[in-house]
Order: structure tokens, then C-alpha cells, then sequence
């Protein structure tokens, strides 16, 4: 709710209101700073026209100041939150800038139109400007980092932060569901070969490349119904609700040939590839299993492809009781 348009928006709409019952009184002229946090509503064009309606009927019709000061803001409002979609950063230096602009010809039309200002009065009302600018943009920063890292640690929680899979604990919780109401369930568990190897001659970045495009290739093969996850470093896991232990197992080898077959870029910029294989061990649960043996089986078949050579597809071909 944080993250959404509608409470960034009001939180900027209440901090207008605010800056209005609080006016600033500088040489028997009144100024309202209320312009201030309009201008950091960062949401779409109808929030925005929302926000400046809803602050209208406060400055006018509740508080009674004058309207033709309101006019010349809508106007200079309409111009700035046209020009804002073409600023790409909007960084706190820019956003000053902004600000300064937009008090500066707010301040000019006041002045042509409703009354004079001296110089001392246009001068103190914009550093104030400036001052309320830079604490109000810190504000939004503030709260919008502290949204950001917050959705980060809840996805982290159930999410591989590099593959945006689901992780062991989102596995756990996807598998007991599944155990709920499925008939058989199927663990495809792989391991990437020599990995290692190819961390230490390419470097952790590269690595971290190759998981990505390893992912990308295993998601295109998983079954309707089922899903896959980032165990851990090199192991990924499909699980496959429904399927028999055939289907299960011709599935691992599609994958295995898949990777095989593959040509995998060690970095987004040059055109090095490397070539890869998998080793994958079954599990499979019918009536007869607990879902602990279920992946010990995966677990136990997956070492056994590895001490046969690697880049095999390993299962027990009799179920046990």
C-alpha cells in the first residue's frame, strides 16, 4: 500500500493542507508554502489533478484565501506537471532547481496580479521554498527507500534475489500444497558440472551470468502445473505434480540434452560462450513415500550421476515399498 500512487499521494496532498494551516507571514504579507509537496506527486496526471482539487477546496472554501493566487498556481501547475514526464532523474538537486523556478514565477504573477512584493519578501519566500523543498524531497526519498527495501526483504524471503525463482522455503511451502491433493509428485534435482571451475577461470560475475541463462532454459521446460526453484549456488529443482515416473524421468533427460546442446555467454558485452552440462537426480512419490524420501531419493540419485561421470539423468527404476 506504501509502494501505491493513491497513499503517496495523499501523503503529499496532507502535507499541503498542513503547510496551509501554517502560513508564513513575512512583512504583513501571508505566503502558503502548500505548492511544495504538489510538486512531488509522482504518480499519474489524474492523481496529480486529484491532489490539486483536493488542496483547492481547503485554500478557498474552507480557509477562505484568495482565489486569483490559486489560479496563477493551477496555471504554472498544469505547465510543470506537463515538463515533468521529460526530466528521466529526479534527483533532489533537480527537484530545487524545480522548486525555485516554479516560486519565482508564482512569486511574478502574484506580484503583476493580486500585489506587490519588495524584494525582502520575494527573497525570504524562496529560501523558505527551498528549505521545505529539500526537506519534503528527503521525506519522499526516505520513505520511498524504506518501501523499497522492505518489498526486498519480503521477496528475499521467499525468492532467489538473482533468478527472481522461488527458493528452498518457497519450495517447501509449494510442495506441502501440492502433497495436499496431488496424487504422485515428481523432484527433477540439478546440478550444474564443474561449476566451480568455471567460477574461478571466468570470475563470480560470470558465474552469476550463467545462473541466469541456466534458469531462463529450465523454466522453458517446466510443465504445466509444476515450478522451478534455486535451491542453493548451482541447484535448481522441478517439481511435478501428476506425472508418472516415465514422464518424470524422459522430462530430466529433454533438460539434460537441452543444457548440452546449449551455448551460454559468460557477460552481457563480449561473445565468449561456454558449454555446460547437468546432472540430475529423480525422486518420485506415490502413496508409498514420505515427502522426506521423496528428495532423499533426488538427493541420493543426483551424487550418483555425478560418481558415474556427470551430465547423466539418474532414478530408481523400481519404486520402493
Amino acid at each position: 500500500m506504501v509502494d501505491s500512487d493513491v497513499f503517496q499521494t495523499l501523503l503529499m496532498t496532507t502535507l499541503a493542507v498542513l503547510l496551509l494551516l501554517v502560513p508564513i507571514e513575512i512583512r504583513g504579507v501571508e505566503f502558503s508554502l502548500f505548492f511544495v509537496p504538489l510538486l512531488l506527486v509522482r504518480s499519474r496526471l489524474l492523481f496529480k489533478m486529484g491532489a490539486a482539487v483536493a488542496v483547492y477546496l481547503f485554500y478557498h472554501l474552507i480557509l477562505g484565501y484568495e482565489w486569483q493566487i490559486y489560479v496563477i498556481f493551477s496555471v504554472l501547475y498544469l505547465v510543470t506537471m506537463t515538463i515533468l514526464p521529460f526530466i528521466r532523474v529526479m534527483r533532489t538537486r533537480v527537484m530545487l532547481i524545480l522548486n525555485v523556478v516554479f516560486s519565482a514565477l508564482l512569486l511574478l504573477g502574484v506580484h503583476l496580479f493580486v500585489h506587490e512584493l519588495t524584494i525582502a519578501q520575494t527573497i525570504t519566500f524562496l529560501l523558505m521554498s527551498m528549505i521545505v523543498m529539500a526537506v519534503s524531497n528527503m521525506t519522499y526519498e526516505d520513505i520511498n527507500s524504506i518501501t523499497k527495501l522492505m518489498k526486498r526483504y519480503e521477496e528475499d524471503t521467499y525468492k532467489d534475489h538473482l533468478t527472481q525463482l522461488g527458493n528452498i522455503r518457497s519450495l517447501d511451502t509449494f510442495v506441502d500444497d501440492l502433497n495436499e491433493h496431488a496424487e504422485t509428485l515428481s523432484v527433477l534435482l540439478i546440478d550444474i558440472d564443474n561449476f566451480k571451475v568455471i567460477n574461478d577461470e571466468h570470475t563470480y560475475l560470470a558465474g552469476d551470468a550463467l545462473i541466469k541463462q541456466v534458469a531462463h532454459l529450465l523454466e522453458n521446460h517446466v510443465p504445466t502445473g509444476g515450478r522451478l526453484f534455486r535451491n542453493n549456488g548451482e541447484e535448481f529443482s522441478i517439481i511435478i505434480p501428476d506425472i508418472s515416473l516415465d514422464k518424470t524421468v524422459r522430462l530430466g533427460e529433454a533438460v539434460r540434452l537441452s543444457v548440452e546442446k546449449a551455448k551460454f555467454h559468460i557477460d552481457d558485452v563480449s561473445q565468449e560462450t561456454v558449454q555446460l552440462t547437468v546432472s540430475i537426480g529423480v525422486g518420485f512419490k506415490g502413496s508409498d513415500k514420505t515427502l522426506g524420501r521423496l528428495f532423499k531419493d533426488a538427493d541420493d540419485m543426483l551424487h550418483a550421476a555425478k560418481k558415474m561421470g556427470q551430465n547423466q539423468v539418474m532414478f530408481y527404476p523400481v519404486i520402493k515399498k
